[in-house]
């Protein structure tokens, strides 16, 4: 049986495009988990469904990056957004033992959703050892983004869920507003307005894609997901792994 999980990496989205995804999903009766870059009055507003919507973090270890200089400082500043937080996904997939051993010793988290398997068709999350610590990793296998820069991009349900078990997806808001089948709305809409995350629905519009893209497979799935229990959450990927320890 498909297990189907809905992801989305922020990455300072606009909160007009964060609060349209949201909507989606809620309208669907489909549970999310999305890994936070920023505080907005969106990111608070997803707080107000815990019954649907579980924070994490996305921290950017890239050079200048906004978060900090050095991993501590980026983890330090990603947990402050969400305190609570258990699970990451890092901004452009960085990820290596030293910088896993420090999340570990420096966060509660203790689970991440770091690694792409693109178009894996069966994916299980694994136990990751370091220094007495474990910690949870759950692989995914679909992400708009990486997508679009395939071959020949297919924007279909079908497509992109097929497989067994563990179907775990990524998507970014604002691709899911533009409903990008490539970069170039997106690019577009980057320079027509900065900075990006105060994009008002008025600006964005006309970037839209008509066609297939991100938004129709994430609509597609969150119909999907509410038809099937509403789906999983990466937090509920790890509580079932930590009760069953």
């Amino acid at each position: 049986m498909i297990r189907p999980v809905i992801t989305l990496d922020i990455d300072w989205a606009p909160d007009v495009a964060i609060d349209f995804a949201a909507d989606l999903l809620a309208t669907a009766g489909a549970k999310a988990t999305w890994f936070v870059t920023h505080a907005s009055p969106a990111v608070d507003r997803l707080r107000q469904r815990p019954d649907l919507f579980e924070l994490g973090i996305h921290p950017n270890f890239l050079p200048r990056s906004s978060h900090g200089t050095t991993p501590e400082e980026v983890l330090d500043y990603c947990m402050k957004l969400v305190p609570d937080a258990v699970s990451m996904r890092t901004h452009s997939l960085v990820q290596s033992t030293p910088l896993l051993a420090t999340v570990l010793a420096r966060t509660p988290v203790r689970c991440d959703a770091t690694m792409l398997l693109s178009h894996a068709k069966r994916t299980e999350p694994f136990e990751y050892q370091w220094g007495g610590t474990t910690m949870l990793r759950v692989p995914y296998h679909w992400e708009d983004d990486i997508e679009m820069i395939r071959d020949v991009p297919k924007f279909s349900l079908d497509d992109a869920i097929a497989g067994e078990g563990l179907r775990v997806f990524d998507f970014h808001p604002i691709h899911v507003f533009l409903n990008s089948a490539d970069m170039k709305p997106y690019e577009g809409l980057k320079s027509a307005v900065k900075p990006l995350n105060e994009a008002t629905l008025e600006a964005m519009q006309p970037f839209v894609y008509n066609g297939a893209g991100s938004r129709t497979v994430f609509e597609a799935l969150a119909k999907y997901a509410g038809a099937h229990g509403g789906g999983e959450r990466i937090g509920d990927i790890y509580n079932a792994w930590k009760a069953g320890r």
